[in-house]
This record gives structure tokens, C-alpha cells and sequence, in this order.
């Protein structure tokens, strides 16, 4: 099945989007728990109340998704240009090929192993806390779309390799094989000149 070579780009411009409204929404989050507040507590000793500075600390899970969508950028725009730099000579040089197609299959399978921790633990730790907060259902939300297009992406190498879908770019090819050059025209083959046969005296 021939599909058209813009589809990864396309694929991956929707992932470094994701990423940026994700790395927004995460890092707004953060500068709440970043923030300190002033607490009034009941001190025995002095018989009365005394303010305290008081900060939260940042949830692990957030510093990972913004370590995920960082990541998730340069992936997205490594995965893009490498392909797209190297399309003529990878046509040529399988070896070529299938570094850059495992390096793929690598970043995208990292990529979604990554995400799908993040939404995961997310919803088991913070939602129960912070469920009715707006900002953790979109990072939750936009969490399992990064995931849902990594899968896919992941899919896309896995199946190209197997000959399944045909993309016109490397790591998207089947492993070991060249493409195939384009046949010449068929000539009639030149026929060699008949040898007269001398009669034997």
C-alpha cells in the first residue's frame, strides 16, 4: 500500500505542536507549587498564632512531563529533518537505511514508552487531588494524544519495514533491500555475423 512520503512530516508537526500546548500547560502548573504561601499556624508557646512561609513541592510527575515535552520537540524535529537529508542516499545504501530506520523504531518506541508513564501516572496520582482542575485534564488529555501518535508512528516503521505501507523515505523502507533501479528499454539482441562454411576438399 503506497502511501505518500508527507504523511510522517505530517505526523510529527502534530507531535511537536502537542508538545509545545502540553510543555505550556505542565510548566503552569508548576509555577503554582513553585509559589509560596503564608500560613497562619497555632503556636502552644506563644499562646497565639505565627505565619509561616510555606512551599509545595513540584509532584516528580510533573518534572517529567516537561522533561517529555522537551524531549518530545527534538525527537519530533530530529525525526523529521534526518529522513527527509539523507531520502537520496538511503535509497541506495541499505546500511544507511537500517540505521536510520532502527534509530526510529527506537526514538518513537522510547517516545511512547515515556508518554504512556506520564498519562498514567498522572491520573493515578493527581487526579483524585486535583481532578477538578482544568489544567490536569489537559495535560492528562494531550498526554494520551502524544502516546496515541507515537503508537502510530511506531506502527508506520514497524509495518514499512514489513513491506506492508510503502513510504518513498528511509527508516520507513524494508530492511536490506535497494531499490530497485530502473529497467533500460529492451533491444533486440545484435546477432553475430554467419561464418561461411568452406567446403573440405
Amino acid at each position: 500500500m503506497n502511501l505518500p512520503q508527507v504523511l510522517p512530516f505530517a505526523l510529527l508537526g502534530t507531535t511537536f505542536v502537542f508538545a509545545v500546548i502540553e510543555l505550556g500547560l505542565t510548566g503552569h502548573l508548576v509555577s503554582f507549587f513553585s509559589q509560596s504561601n503564608r500560613e497562619y499556624r497555632y503556636d502552644p508557646s506563644r499562646n497565639g498564632y505565627t505565619s509561616q512561609r510555606v512551599t509545595i513541592a513540584v509532584p516528580s510527575i510533573l518534572a517529567f512531563i516537561l522533561f517529555n515535552s522537551v524531549w518530545t520537540m527534538l525527537a519530533s524535529v530530529a525525526a523529521g529533518i534526518v529522513p527527509w537529508i539523507f531520502r537520496s542516499k538511503a535509497a541506495t545504501n541499505t546500511a544507511l537505511n537500517t540505521i536510520i530506520t532502527i534509530g526510529l523504531l527506537g526514538l518513537y518506541s522510547v517516545t511512547m514508552v515515556f508518554w504512556l508513564a506520564s498519562f498514567a501516572t498522572m491520573a493515578a496520582r493527581l487526579s483524585h487531588t486535583y481532578g477538578t482542575s482544568d489544567y490536569v485534564n489537559a495535560i492528562i488529555a494531550f498526554a494520551v494524544l502524544l502516546w496515541v501518535l507515537f503508537c502510530v508512528l511506531t506502527l508506520a516503521v514497524t509495518l514499512g519495514i514489513c513491506g506492508i505501507l510503502k513510504f518513498d523515505l528511509p527508516g520507513y523502507r524494508p530492511l536490506g533491500k535497494k531499490e530497485t533501479p530502473a529497467t533500460a528499454p529492451a533491444t533486440a539482441p545484435a546477432t553475430a555475423p554467419q561464418s561461411t562454411q568452406m567446403d573440405q576438399v
